[in-house]
C-alpha cells in the first residue's frame, strides 16, 4: 500500500539482512588481508622517513669529517712552522753556548761575559741554572739544554698544535664511522621497504604476514640503531 502520508516505510527485512551480510563479508575480508596492506603502508611511510633522516645524518657527519680533517691539516701546518722556529732558535742557543765554552777555555772572561749578556731570554735562565750547579769558575756536567728551565715557547706551541691536530683527526675518524653507520641504517630501511612493499604482492596470507613480520623486525632494529648514534641537526 502506498504511503500517502509521507511517512518513511520501515526497512525491508530482506534488505537489512543483505546489508548485514555485506558488512560481515567486508569485515572478514579486512581482517584477513586489508590490515596487512594497511600495516605495510604505514611501515613503508615510516621506513621512508627514517631512511631519509639516516641519509641526512650521513651527509651531516661527512661534513663534520671533512671540516675536522681540514682543521687537523691546518694545525699540523702551524705545528711544522713552530717546529722550524724552535729548531732555528735552538741552533742559535747551541752555537752561542759553544762559543761561550770556547771563551772560557781560552780564559777570556770578557768575551764570555759579552756572550752571556747576549743569550736569548729563553736560554739565559737555563744557562744560569746550569752554571750554578758547581762553584764559580768550574764547568758543570751536561748542558743547559738538559735543564727544566730550558722551555722555548716555540717548542711548547708546536707540541700543543700537534695535540690539537691529533684531536681533530680523532674527531674526523669518529665522524667518518658515524657517517658510515647512518649509511648502513639507510640500507636497513631500504630492506624494510623491500619486504613491506613486495610482501603485499603475494597471494598467500602466511607469506604476506611473514614478509611483514620480517619488515617490522628490521624496522625496529634499524630505528634503535639510528637513535643509538649521535644526531647532528646542524644547529
Amino acid at each position: 500500500m502506498d504511503n500517502l502520508g509521507g511517512r518513511p516505510e520501515p526497512p525491508d527485512e530482506t534488505g537489512q539482512a543483505s546489508l548485514e551480510d555485506r558488512a560481515d563479508v567486508f569485515a572478514q575480508r579486512f581482517s584477513k588481508s586489508d590490515w596487512i596492506e594497511l600495516a605495510a603502508a604505514v611501515l613503508l611511510a615510516l621506513a621512508t622517513i627514517t631512511a631519509a633522516w639516516a641519509a641526512y645524518q650521513a651527509t651531516r657527519w661527512s661534513g663534520v669529517q671533512a671540516n675536522s680533517y681540514s682543521a687537523a691539516g691546518a694545525r699540523r701546518t702551524e705545528a711544522t712552522q713552530a717546529t722550524n722556529v724552535y729548531a732555528a732558535q735552538a741552533q742559535i742557543d747551541v752555537q752561542t753556548w759553544l762559543t761561550w765554552l770556547q771563551q772560557r777555555a781560552d780564559e777570556n772572561d770578557t768575551g764570555a761575559a759579552f756572550l752571556h749578556e747576549r743569550f736569548r731570554d729563553e736560554f739565559r735562565p737555563a744557562f744560569d741554572a746550569w752554571i750554578t750547579q758547581v762553584p764559580e769558575g768550574d764547568i758543570p756536567p751536561g748542558t743547559p739544554f738538559d735543564m727544566e728551565e730550558y722551555a722555548p715557547a716555540a717548542e711548547a706551541r708546536a707540541l700543543d698544535l700537534n695535540a690539537e691536530a691529533e684531536a681533530f683527526a680523532a674527531e674526523a675518524r669518529a665522524a667518518n664511522q658515524t657517517s658510515d653507520n647512518f649509511v648502513l641504517a639507510a640500507v636497513i630501511m631500504a630492506t624494510v621497504l623491500f619486504f613491506a612493499g613486495v610482501g603485499t604482492k603475494f597471494n598467500g596470507r602466511r607469506v604476506r604476514i611473514a614478509m611483514l613480520g620480517m619488515a617490522v623486525l628490521l624496522f625496529t632494529g634499524g630505528v634503535a640503531f639510528v637513535f643509538s648514534m649521535p644526531q647532528n641537526v646542524g644547529l
